[in-house]
């Protein structure tokens, strides 16, 4: 039985661990899983009250954290449509051996792209490079992929020759500036939601609506699921809702749930 914590017209948030919950889903329900697990930072991540909170210390270090996500991937790959895909969000602590095991799951060729999120914000390293992205990793688990890049181009920079007249190849052809803007490419800069904003909820890695918006617009279309089974303060339901998505939410902490119910409610 699947244990539904809230329903609303769009979608539905369930309470529980993502392994039981994803293995209670149908097979090829989602357009898109996303997947944003602890990042392995040896730290117990705290928010703005003190049940806003979420452990992700691993006493055996690296191998258990890969031992813990791994089935929980395992069962979440079989949700995928034929033309979905997983994107899983991580940070410099894991993601290059996650990268390496979801390769071993899927083989090379489901790799579509490493999407940097760069961020500025937050305090500054007086003794290595400031730690200032995060790394998305998008695979195709069942061959190539729906991808509307139109969707998200953005304005040509004013300095840009193209964007004025366009430019013409050695062979004559003239390529002309297009009238939405230049595609994105694989480094995005958004900043993280300021301590200020209206936005945060202050929940512990709370993820900035604009950046979920990208996601699912891209790689998704409107009246196609969207799920999130780590769900925590719910940007990408809210995102998903926003966009004319149906989702699914999940979370094992009943604090993130009533925080992602409260975003969903509110005007």
């Amino acid at each position: 039985m699947i244990p539904f914590f809230a329903n609303f017209d769009n979608g539905h948030l369930l309470l529980g661990d993502c392994l039981e919950i994803a293995g209670s889903l149908p097979k090829r329900s989602l357009g898109l899983a996303y997947f944003d697990p602890p990042f392995f930072t040896q730290r117990r991540r705290t928010g703005k009250t003190p049940d806003a909170t979420y452990d992700d210390r691993w006493p055996g270090d690296l191998q258990e954290y890969l031992t813990w996500l791994r089935p929980r991937l395992e069962q979440a790959i079989p949700l995928v449509q034929e033309h979905g895909s997983l994107v899983v969000h991580l940070d410099y602590h894991a993601v290059h051996y996650v990268k390496v095991l979801l390769d071993e799951m899927l083989g090379c060729q489901a790799f579509m792209n490493e999407i940097i999120w760069h961020y500025t914000g937050g305090g500054r390293s007086k003794s290595r490079f400031s730690c200032k992205h995060d790394t998305l990793l998008w695979y195709a688990p069942r061959g190539k992929p729906f991808f509307h890049l139109d969707r998200i181009r953005v304005p040509y920079k004013k300095s840009s020759g193209y964007a004025r007249s366009g430019i013409v190849s050695k062979a004559g052809k003239q390529y002309l500036p297009h009238p939405a803007g230049t595609p994105m490419d694989d480094v995005w800069d958004i900043p993280i939601v300021n301590p200020m904003s209206h936005e945060r909820v202050g929940y512990p890695t709370q993820k900035p609506l604009s950046l979920m918006k990208l996601i699912i617009a891209v790689l998704t279309n409107p009246g196609e699921t969207v799920g999130d089974l780590m769900c925590g303060s719910g940007t990408t339901l809210v995102a998903a809702d926003l966009l004319g998505r149906k989702w699914i939410g999940a979370d094992c902490s009943q604090v993130a749930l009533n925080c992602v119910c409260k975003r969903l409610t509110q005007p």
